[in-house]
Order: C-alpha cells, then structure tokens, then sequence
C-alpha cells in the first residue's frame, strides 16, 4: 500500500504493523554409518613360542571418494530469475466490526484491498484463508467499528479553514458565548492578535441571535463599543446575515440612501432610513467583497486546514458548494500540486462562475483529475429561518425590529431568474444543488426544475434541494416526481428550537422543522449535512440530530437510514454510487475507523464517537490519537 503524507499538528505517527513470519522446515540429509575399522593384532609376550602363519585377509574395499567437477559457466543469455508472485492482496483489515451498508452482505469482519480498491469482504478466517499470502500485510483492528468513508452532500471545505482563524462566537455546545457581552468580549480580545493586526479588520463567525440569553439581533452600536477606528464584521451562523459597524458600513459605502439589493436587505433604525448594520442576503454578499483579500498561500492555508477538519471528522469526499472563480481557480491549482488527500466535488455557483465552467479543461462533470471533479452547478433561493430571511408563504411569528406585522422573509431571485439558472443548468447537462429553506422558495425550485427539464428532457438529473426547513407535506409528492433528493441540517432544530418555537415560526412549524424523516418515508433520497454554524464538520451531530429530534419525533430517521444518508446516498447524489458509500468488493477502498458502532450507540452518546482512522483508496490519511489505522504502506 502507498504511503500518504499526512498534514501537520493535526495528524498523529501511525503505529508500525507487525508483519507474520512464516519458518519453513528443514529437512536433514542422513548418510550410513561408515564400518569400524579392523582393530589392529596384539604383539605376543617375548616367551611366547610364535604363532602360526596365517593368510592375512584381503582389506575392505575402500569406498569411492566423490570428486567435484569443474563448475558449470553461466549462461549469459539466460533469462533472469522470475520475480516472486505479486501479494493476493495488499492489506488486509481483520477482527473488526464492519457495517458495510451493502444490502448483499450488511455486516463482516475483514476486508482485502488491493492497490486503491476492496477485492473482499467477509469473515476473518475466510478472507485471510483465501486472499492472506506472502508480502500481505494483516492489520487488527482489535474490535474498533469500520464504516464507508463518509461523503459530504453539501458544505464549504475553504470556508472551515478561514472558520478556524476568524473569532469564535458560536454558543453553546460548539462555543462558549451566552449572551452580547461575550461576543463583544470575544471580538475585543481577538482584535488583539497577530492575525487582526495583518487583516485590518475585527471578523468574528458562528455568531446566532436566536441563541444568545437576550435574543435579540447585534447593531452597529455594539460592534462601534469595539471599535470606531476599525471595521468589525461578525458573520451570523446561517452565512446569509452579517452585522457591520459605522467603519464597515463606510468602508462599503452603505448610507441612508442606499436602496436595499434584489434577494437582499438593509436593517434600518426604526422609524429612519439609517442603516442599523444588520445586513441580509445580497446586501451582507455586497458588504463581504469589501473584505480585504487574502493572499493566494493564505487562502491555499485554508484550503488545506478545511481538508484536515474534513478527514478528522472521517470524510474521504468532501463538496465544496456555491463555489466563486476564484475557488475554481485555486482548487484547480491545489490539485494539480496533488494537495488534495480526499475527493473534493464541486458546486459551482452558477450565476457568478457559469460562464468560466464550459470547456474548463481542469476539471470536469465525468471523472476525478487529481481528486478534484465539477458535480454540478448551484444557486440560492432564499436565507434560513433562523435569522427570518428564509421565504415563506405564512408571516413568521414575529417580525424583526422595523418589519410590518406580516413580514415572512423575502426572495433570493425572481421566478423569472430562479427558471432561466434551472433551464442554464439542464441546458448543459449540470446537475443543480439548489439551496431554499422558506416553503415559498420551495415552491419556486419545484417551479423552476418543471419549466427546465420541460424545455430539456432528460433522464436522472438527480436536482438537489438544500435546506428545506419549513418543507410542506405536500411538495413532497412534487419532489418525488421531480426526481429530486434533499439534503437536510438537523442540528439547527436542535440549537434554535427555543427561538424557532416561540417567536419565530410557532410551535406547529417547528415540529415539522426538516422533516428528514417524512422524506424518506415518502421515498425520496434523504441526505444530511453538518451544520454551516459549526466549525468542524459534524457526522454525528447531524445522526444524532436526524434519530431523536426535540420535536416532531414522528419525523425521526431511523440510525441505519441516518448512516446511509452520509454515506451511500450522498454518493448516489454525485453519481459515484458504484465506487464510493458501501464496502463491497470492487469499490474504492475509502474507510472510516470508529471507537464505537453507531448502530448499538444511544442517540445522546453519538457525539462521543471519535474516528480513530482514515483510509482513502488503501491509503492512510489521518490516524487518531489512539493508533489510527496501523497500515505502514
């Protein structure tokens, strides 16, 4: 097996393998025990009278001496000796809890790999009898649990790594921040740092207003208590609200007069045009290109942070979605350095990168080149319930400050827009992921993809839906016949379902809040994907999120259905259901090593399962601090 470099701080020495030696016997030549010779006659005493003559006895024959003759010459044109047998196979991984999540063959104990792909699967003593031979290199795995790399259905790997580097305002569990003070507290002491004196400016992430004890939204008053001089910019958990100070608000050029942007919003004071600081949608878009640029080894350093969270987590495909040209342009250039250790799909944002993707010679909608590959293309239709920008067709329970009564979000695009990217898409023959949360945006994909695939019929276009919060139970009947999956962030149920009760949906809406279950068992293809508020990606969180809900618990996936849609499904999304999701023989070898089986794992002790290993295409990529995954290959 080859041998990967691993990545630097996060990574762990592997534990060296000890290879089975195998003592042949040697069997002993015996020759016969040579005769004694004649013992020789005793002289008589003096006074003896002499004895009689006798015939001396002819002497024994003496036995042939074997003489070596002179050696042979070699012959130069002999051909030279056969190379020993290539190994049946190169590892094997035995004495393991294997959930396969192939329907054939749900559980085993071993696994043989050879070169980048599993030849079988089966019980330890079949799969080492029939595929163990000389130079096989046999791995126990003690009883630790082995489960299909997971694939990622919908997140942003760059964006972890600039997460990791920003102030940390996450709340509870993620965090630490409880209230306004403690994101205030956090930006202060960032803007003390290296990094904040390099950038200009005082950037924070993960902050959510729906979790804070005051529960309400941050202005520019408060981000202005941290600074007058520099711009602050703290960017909510949802990534479609920002909250900016006066500084940041100039720097952008946002002033009473400004007019608020198409699928966008500019917070006011109430009962003034003035701005508040409080950003939505296109406008918080508009104010984030304002942000000074990294350098291209800096955001290069993200990328590769953003890889190392994604193979800790045990992911060996990762997506990286509404990518701009610029992400086009840079993970082009970090594979063809071979800096990518994992599979990387990509979801070009279409209104922004469309035009650069057609005949893009980098990468492509069929196959892998240096583990980069274009899934598809996407586009957003709305924001997220969480911070009320979300589209939806009934009023959400409160307005936000300066909102008439009635206020239920707004639009990302008009039918007009949201139709013309769809029919773009089909046009090219690009799968569409479409992010719309607001059952109003929902309605307006289901829209869109009818009048697309009316214009271009086509089979098994496989449109994805993003989000989905306030999914209807009656569009689900529209995205079955669309052939449409949906990918769902059960976490923010769990995190904001005090907000999203009281005074943002109701507590009718919230129990029907991302209703994975209902989905599935209508028969669409169900996806879950870790939360965008998180800074790590989180397949557990999201299983145990999707198995016992707060609320709605008739909405609930069961685990194995759970297991597969980060897993299996995902990879049925992308099209790579025949080399990737499942252990079965003649898929790619990308395996995830667990401390414990999620199956027989309560759904509260989830979160204490650590991935102890990663392997992609029979390679290590990541080893946990408990021996990983002892391949030396």
């Amino acid at each position: 097996m080859r041998s990967i470099p691993t990545f630097p701080q996060s990574m762990r020495p592997l534990v060296v393998a000890t290879a089975l030696a195998l003592a042949a016997p040697t069997l002993l030549a015996q020759t016969p025990a040579a005769k004694p010779a004649p013992t020789p006659a005793v002289a008589p005493p003096a006074t003896a009278k002499p004895a009689p003559p006798t015939t001396p006895a002819s002497p024994p024959a003496a036995a042939p001496v074997a003489t070596a003759g002179p050696a042979a010459p070699a012959d130069p044109n002999a051909p030279p000796p056969a190379p020993p047998p290539p190994p049946l196979s190169d590892i094997i991984l035995t004495n393991g809890d294997i959930i396969t999540l192939d329907d054939k063959r749900p559980s085993a104990q071993a696994i043989a790999i050879k070169g980048t792909k599993i030849i079988a699967v089966g019980k330890s003593k079949d799969i080492l009898a029939r595929w163990k031979s000389d130079g096989t290199e046999v791995v126990d795995l003690a009883g630790k649990t082995v489960v299909p790399g997971f694939v990622d259905a919908w997140g942003q790997m760059s964006r972890l790594g600039l997460a990791t580097v920003a102030a940390q305002l996450q709340s509870p569990p993620e965090g630490t921040v409880t209230d306004v003070n403690g994101v205030l507290r956090a930006l202060r002491d960032w803007s003390r740092g290296d990094l904040a004196q390099r950038f200009g400016w005082i950037v924070g992430v993960g902050y959510d207003d729906s979790r804070l004890r005051e529960q309400r939204p941050l202005n520019r008053s408060d981000l202005d208590s941290v600074s007058r001089d520099k711009p602050v910019l703290i960017v909510h958990a949802s990534g479609r609200q920002v909250v900016a100070n006066s500084e940041a608000l100039k720097l952008a050029g946002i002033t009473r007069d400004s007019i608020d942007p198409p699928g966008g919003s500019i917070g006011r004071w109430p009962g003034s045009k003035e701005p508040d600081g409080v950003l939505d949608g296109a406008a918080a878009v508009a104010l984030l290109g304002s942000l000074p640029q990294l350098s291209k080894d800096e955001r290069m350093a993200m990328i590769q942070q953003g890889q190392s969270l994604m193979l800790e987590s045990g992911y060996t495909t990762a997506v990286e979605a509404r990518a701009t040209p610029d992400d086009l342009a840079l993970y082009t250039q970090a594979a063809d350095a071979g800096l990518l250790k994992l599979d990387v799909a990509f979801y070009a944002d279409l209104a922004s990168a469309g035009s650069v993707l057609k005949g893009h010679k980098s990468i492509g909608p069929r196959y892998y080149k240096n583990r980069l590959r274009l899934a598809g293309v996407s586009f957003a239709l709305d924001g997220v319930a969480e911070d009320r920008s979300a589209w939806l067709t009934q009023p959400y329970q409160l307005p936000p400050p300066g909102k008439r009564t009635k206020f239920a979000g707004y639009p990302g695009a008009t039918d007009e827009v949201a139709t013309d990217l769809a029919t773009r898409a089909w046009a090219n023959g690009w799968q569409v992921a479409v992010q719309a949360n607001g059952d109003a945006a929902i309605d307006q994909f289901i829209g869109a993809i009818r009048a697309a695939a009316a214009r271009h019929p086509a089979k098994d276009r496989r449109p994805l839906l993003v989000g989905a919060q306030t999914l209807r139970d009656d569009q689900l009947d529209a995205l079955k016949e669309a052939g449409a999956s949906v990918s769902f962030a059960p976490q923010r149920l769990v995190l904001s379902k005090p907000a999203l009760a009281d005074y943002l949906l109701g507590p009718e809406r919230t129990a029907r809040f991302a209703p994975a279950g209902t989905a599935h068992q209508r028969g669409i293809v169900t996806l879950l994907h870790a939360d965008p508020a998180l800074t790590a990606p989180s397949p557990f969180g999201a299983m145990a999120a999707a198995v016992k809900r707060p609320v709605g618990e008739d909405r609930q996936l069961a685990p194995l259905d759970a297991l597969k849609a980060l897993t299996v499904l995902p990879a049925r999304q992308l099209g790579e259901e025949k080399t990737k999701g499942s252990i079965a023989a003649g898929k790619l070898a990308d395996i995830t090593v667990l401390s414990a089986n999620p199956l027989k794992t309560p759904a509260d002790k989830l979160g204490e399962i650590r991935v102890t290993g990663v392997v992609k295409e029979g390679a290590t990529v990541f080893g946990g601090p408990d021996g990983g995954v002892p391949i030396t290959r």
